[in-house]
């Protein structure tokens, strides 16, 4: 029988595992952003359609996450969970940021709401979308 400190372990690294997808489907998703709906849509509305795929994309893949892991999570690990996710697209966001050159002041732009810019949902999306996951999973059982 696997202890409590190894099932958690493997949790996390299955977790890990989630945000590397996400990570791959984010790009695919940009790049579907860049080549087919700027062109058609303009950059605002293709900025906005793909930002809330992506963060649809999150709230799907944490109910997925928490369903098919065993057994019951603590509030506590979910919320690190998203905690993780956020931090770790973050730090990868402003690292390429930095390593492209791209200004100090304009690193976080994509998260000024009152320009329509609206990546800072995706950020809240990772944060709180497997604690969500997991209060439905419990509501269902």
């Amino acid at each position: 029988m696997f202890s409590n400190s190894l099932i958690r372990r493997r949790f996390f690294l299955q977790g890990l595992g989630v945000w590397a997808l996400l990570l791959g489907f984010a790009i695919v998703n940009g790049y579907f952003r860049e080549t087919v709906l700027e062109p058609n849509l303009g950059p605002e509305p293709a900025h906005v359609l793909a930002t809330t795929t992506l963060a649809g994309a999150v709230f799907v893949a944490s109910l997925l996450f928490v369903a098919l892991s065993s057994g019951a999570r603590s509030t506590r690990d979910l919320l690190a969970i998203g905690v993780v996710w956020a931090l770790l697209t973050g730090a990868l966001e402003l690292g390429l940021g930095l390593a492209r050159g791209v200004p100090s002041r304009d690193l976080f732009r994509d998260y000024d709401v009152t320009r329509g810019r609206l990546f800072g949902l995706v950020l809240f999306s990772e944060l709180v979308s497997p604690l969500i996951a997991g209060l439905l999973r419990r509501l269902g059982r």
